[in-house]
This record gives structure tokens, C-alpha cells and sequence, in this order.
């Protein structure tokens, strides 16, 4: 049996509200989950599992019956879904009775229930927020089935899936070792933005498909998975168009803004035009030089910049300021050494900014 497993869609959500790639950004997370669709039917998938959250709000009809339709267009794979605490289902949501096509099945109640498919030899188990908090480990005591609900005892091959949504204190608090041990084939979970795969169960997040804010670093995608005779094997697979890459810049031989663009826009082409950056600039910054963030954000999409880069003449006010403690023994260690003024001043700038940490002067 072949799957995908995805979940933190968020469609509907608008990355980046502020920036000019907002509205771009906002399409692309459709863009991205139709593709995926794409690779499912590519991969001739037995099921696409969705773990919660496909919209970041109480989806639209009109986007139901758009979700639907696309759906339904994929011959042989199975959809399986949940509502995650984004797109809970409250009152009033489309979710309730929307009428899904014969490939879809939505978890709907707010309690454990299981979906038995008899081809496929397989056993889903799952639920739908309907509040955005769920304080109870509600999969804590819950282990896979040995007979169904009318006492048909199931094949001893029967593959057993969870899909689960939460993980923290807010939301379905998740003891890992206790589900993990829990006996399932694979659990499919939602919730945590970053991509995590159990080393010592068959379970884990895929992380959300597109990464959804500037906490979202890293690389983003969905988990491709097989169950057979031989247990469950998964793998991470890359598929986001774009990351949130944090970028640190050194300035200390910078003396102009062109040169400090040319080195920001030379980094940004490095590491892809596509990506977003949260830019650091660090070292020594030019006695009367000022930082130009309109400038920067022309080197690619600067999604912040944070200065950490020390004024030639700020280290003596530093020195008086930070007396007595960690910061002003460091400055005056350094400033009292017999070397070379360049690398004098490279090593405080070096001390300062591992000392200051991300606090911007």
C-alpha cells in the first residue's frame, strides 16, 4: 500500500500580510497542494492522508466544491481527511454535510472513530476538532482494533493508520513513546510545522506543505510512504517552491550601501531568488554610514533586516555602559591588546555581536 501524507495546508492563509509578495504567496499554497495532487495521481498512490489543517480558516463552500472536484479527478487514490484546529469544524462550517465525492472520506466527530477499508486491507483511525483547543490526550489509551464494531475479527495483514492532529498543551497534548508503542502501522500527524520522522516508530510529522510564516525555516513537503510485508517504510519529500531563510551578512569592509546591497543581492542569488530572508547584518558598520532597508529589500524578498553591525566609535560608550560586567571586561581585554588596528577591530566587532546576541544596537 502506497501514500502521501500531508497536513498544514493553510489555504487561505496570506503569508507575510505586510510584504509585496503577499497576494503571490497566497497563491502559491493553492498552487503548491494542487500540484501535490498531481504527484499523487503520479505516483499512483492507494491513499492521500490529510492530517488537519488543509484550510487556515472555516474553508468557503465555493473552495469546497473547487477541493472536491480536483479530488475526485484522482483515479485510484483514496482521500482521507480531518478538520485540525484551524479549520475546526464550528457552527455553521461547510465541513458538517458537505457532500464529498465517492473517493473522499472526512473524519467529521470530535471522538476517535475508524474508516475500514476492505480492498485495501486497511484500517484509518481518526477525529475532527470542533474548538480550536483540545486540552485532552485524546489517543493516549487508543490502540489499533482486532475485530470491527459489528465483531468481525480483522485479517492479521490489516494495516492500521492514525491520522492525528496536536502535540502540544493547547492541542491534543501527545505522550510520542506511549502512541509510538501503541502498535499502529503508521501514524500520520499534524499540527508541528516542521517535518519530523520517528527513528524508532512508524510515525511522523510531515511538516506543513508550504511554509506558512518566518517561523517556518527550513525545507518543506510531504512524507511518501509504503506498508508491506517487510513493516513501514517513509521518506521525506522536498516540495515547497519557497523557504524562510535566515541571512547573516557581514559588513565590517562595507564603507557604502552599494557594496553592502552587492553583498546582499550576491548571497540571495547563492541561495535562490524564490527564498525569503530574515537578514542580519553583523561585523563593523561605517561611522556615517546609515542602513538603507529600502535599498536591501531590492536584493531579493528581505523579509526583515536586523542590524547587529557596531559603529566604529560605539565601542567606548559600550565599554562605559557595560562596566563591570561580561561585555565591557571583553571590550577592554581587546581594545588594550598590542595588535593590528584592522584586527582589533574585527575581533571586538566578532566579541560584541556574540556577546550581544540578538539584541540590535
Amino acid at each position: 500500500m502506497k501514500f502521501i501524507h500531508t497536513a498544514d495546508v493553510h489555504l487561505g492563509a496570506s503569508p507575510d500580510r505586510t510584504m509585496p509578495w503577499t497576494q503571490t504567496r497566497a497563491r502559491e499554497l493553492w498552487d503548491t497542494f494542487y500540484k501535490l495532487l498531481d504527484e499523487a495521481s503520479n505516483k499512483k498512490v492507494d491513499f492521500l492522508f490529510i492530517a488537519g489543517d488543509l484550510f487556515h480558516r472555516t474553508p468557503l463552500l465555493r473552495e469546497l466544491r473547487e477541493i472536491n472536484a480536483r479530488f475526485e479527478t484522482l483515479s485510484g487514490t483514496r482521500v482521507v481527511l480531518m478538520a485540525g484546529n484551524h479549520d475546526y469544524i464550528g457552527n455553521d462550517s461547510p465541513y458538517e454535510d458537505f457532500e464529498w465525492a465517492s473517493n473522499v472520506s472526512m473524519f467529521r466527530k470530535s471522538t476517535l472513530a475508524y474508516m475500514y477499508f476492505e480492498d485495501m486491507n486497511a484500517i484509518i483511525y481518526g477525529m475532527s476538532y470542533r474548538s480550536a483547543q483540545i486540552y485532552d490526550p485524546v489517543y493516549e489509551k487508543l490502540r489499533p482494533m482486532r475485530s470491527l464494531g459489528e465483531g468481525r475479527v480483522l485479517p492479521a495483514d490489516c494495516a492500521h493508520i492514525l491520522l492525528a492532529h496536536g502535540g502540544d498543551e493547547d492541542h491534543i497534548p501527545i505522550d510520542m513513546n506511549r502512541l509510538g508503542r501503541a502498535g499502529f502501522d503508521y501514524v500520520a500527524l499534524g499540527h508541528i510545522h516542521k517535518p519530523w520522522i520517528s527513528e524508532k516508530f512508524p510515525m511522523a510529522y510531515c511538516g506543513a506543505l508550504e511554509p506558512i510564516d518566518s517561523a517556518d525555516e527550513g525545507v518543506h513537503g510531504y512524507v511518501y510512504g509504503e506498508i508491506g510485508r517487510s513493516g513501514t517504510r517513509v521518506e521525506f519529500v522536498p516540495f515547497a517552491g519557497r523557504s524562510y531563510v535566515p541571512l547573516t551578512v557581514d559588513i565590517s569592509d562595507k564603507g557604502s550601501m552599494f557594496e553592502i546591497t552587492e553583498a546582499v543581492r550576491d548571497e540571495t542569488a547563492k541561495l535562490g531568488r524564490r527564498n525569503i530572508y530574515k537578514l542580519t547584518l553583523t561585523g563593523t558598520l561605517a561611522q556615517d554610514l546609515t542602513i538603507d532597508e529600502y535599498q536591501l529589500r531590492k536584493c531579493g524578498n528581505i523579509l526583515s533586516t536586523k542590524v547587529l553591525a557596531v559603529r566604529d566609535n560605539d565601542y567606548d560608550r559600550l565599554r562605559v555602559e557595560n562596566e563591570g560586567n561580561i561585555i565591557g571586561i571583553c571590550i577592554d581585554n581587546i581594545m588594550s591588546r598590542d595588535i593590528e588596528e584592522g584586527m582589533k577591530q574585527k575581533a571586538l566587532a566578532y566579541a560584541v555581536n556574540a556577546l550581544l546576541g540578538k539584541e540590535q544596537l
